[in-house]
């Protein structure tokens, strides 16, 4: 115990070493921006000062500073966005993944385990998304920790952090390489779906389900509406009335992000990024987060596609698990990087 303690603990400090250096980073990269906007603000003060010939002049000096600065934003997030532009969490062991695609880990936290874990591969050419949910009860087999609680997936994040929780993700995937992270939990959730303006979307049945322990209390009726944060994330985890439960509750996550794609073109980005930024552990610059971001505005229902890993339900030391098919899994990935 104490050696594996010592390990969290070390990789802790090295994750805190991390954040506090992509943050000095930011700081960096601000302050540049500043000395350079302060120079472009000084560069049209003197023009002005000096206009003796026509206007005409002026303003094309002014164009020409505004394409300066949006080729050089642009040039920033394809430099940061584009695939292998960031070494990978985990690399795929076949050279055949590099295909021109991103792929992000996102986990859903709530008391330390990760009750949703999806995995987003955006294709930037072809800007096609692939949404891979993982069952979080999928077994994963961890020998060196006793119990059989920690053989499911969703116990891996809280008890050896973000890396082996990538490589995880990419074992179940058949090897799919993992590029970035971002873990947010249940309350930062519904904070950034507030910053979007919420989320109308359709509610199937009734859900009704109360746990003190968890101090949840789901209230939702059945029908079209519009849901705060709050209601989206109970939304979210409403598994009580699902004869398949888990999967059931996967698929109601799915149908949120649907909604949430389908509503992107009238988000303020700026103040989602702000929110997400907050709420959100991720090795994820704020300029890749933005770029993510905007391209669910270019996404139709024809441009996305939701899976879940193909397996089933059944039991094993006393315990139910999720057994993924390591065959129809890889058949799968390999649809979707087009092999």
């Amino acid at each position: 115990m104490e050696s594996r303690v010592s390990r969290r603990d070390r990789e802790r400090l090295e994750e805190a070493r991390r954040e506090a250096d992509r943050r000095e980073r930011i700081r960096k990269r601000t302050r540049e921006l500043e000395r350079e906007l302060a120079y472009e603000e000084e560069l049209e003060r003197r023009v002005q000062k000096k206009r003796k010939g026509s206007k005409g002049k002026i303003v094309g000096v002014i164009i020409l500073i505004l394409v300066i600065l949006l080729v050089f934003t642009g040039m920033r997030v394809w430099m940061e966005m584009r695939p292998g532009a960031a070494e990978p969490v985990v690399i795929a062991g076949s050279g055949e993944f590099y295909k021109g695609r991103v792929n992000i880990l996102f986990l859903g936290t709530n008391q330390g385990l990760t009750d949703t874990i999806i995995v987003f591969s955006l294709d930037y050419q072809k800007n096609q998304l692939d949404v891979i949910s993982i069952p979080r009860d999928t077994y994963y087999s961890r020998p060196h920790f006793g119990g059989a609680a920690f053989q499911k997936v969703n116990s891996v994040y809280s008890t050896e952090g973000y890396k082996v929780m990538s490589q995880a993700a990419s074992d179940i995937l058949a090897g799919m390489p993992i590029h970035y992270y971002a873990e947010v939990d249940i309350y930062g959730a519904a904070r950034i779906i507030d910053a979007m303006g919420g989320v109308t979307m359709y509610v199937p049945v009734d859900m009704q389900y109360i746990d003190e322990n968890q101090d949840l209390n789901i209230d939702l009726k059945a029908g079209m509406q519009h849901l705060n944060g709050t209601q989206a994330i109970h939304f979210a985890r409403y598994r009580s009335g699902y004869a398949d439960a888990d999967l059931g509750r996967i698929r109601a996550q799915q149908e949120l992000l649907k909604a949430i794609a389908a509503q992107a073109g009238g988000f303020d980005f700026a103040r989602i990024a702000v929110v997400a930024r907050a709420e959100t552990r991720t090795n994820m610059s704020i300029v890749s987060q933005m770029a993510f971001m905007g391209r669910l505005t270019g996404l139709t229902s024809g441009t996305y596609n939701m899976y879940t890993v193909p397996g089933g339900s059944g039991m094993m030391d006393g315990l139910s698990y999720y057994f993924h098919d390591a065959d129809a899994t890889r058949n799968l990935v390999r649809q979707i990087y087009g092999l």
